[in-house]
């Protein structure tokens, strides 16, 4: 299970821009498919929080959604890289 803390900035801890990319890039394919799967999860307990008005932090849908952009991205460009090679 990936710890998604390394990615999202949580309560405290600030994570950089450049830093989650970085992060992102230097991740394997099989961390990237599962930082996808902890993703969905999170984002299904989110939503239902969020639609009962329970959410602590309502922003972290977005930095989330972002997340899942960054790694779908970087899924896309390895796979056109090894498409082209």
């Amino acid at each position: 299970m990936a710890d998604l803390n390394n990615y999202l900035s949580s309560g405290s801890k600030a994570v950089k821009l450049h830093d989650q990319r970085e992060r992102v890039r230097e991740a394997s394919d099989a961390d990237l498919h599962e930082i996808l799967h902890d993703v969905q999860v999170e984002m299904l307990d989110l939503r239902t929080k969020a639609a009962m008005h329970d959410a602590a932090n309502p922003m972290r849908i977005r930095a989330i959604r972002k997340l899942v952009a960054r790694v779908h991205t970087e899924l896309s460009a390895r796979a056109a890289k090894s498409a082209t090679a």
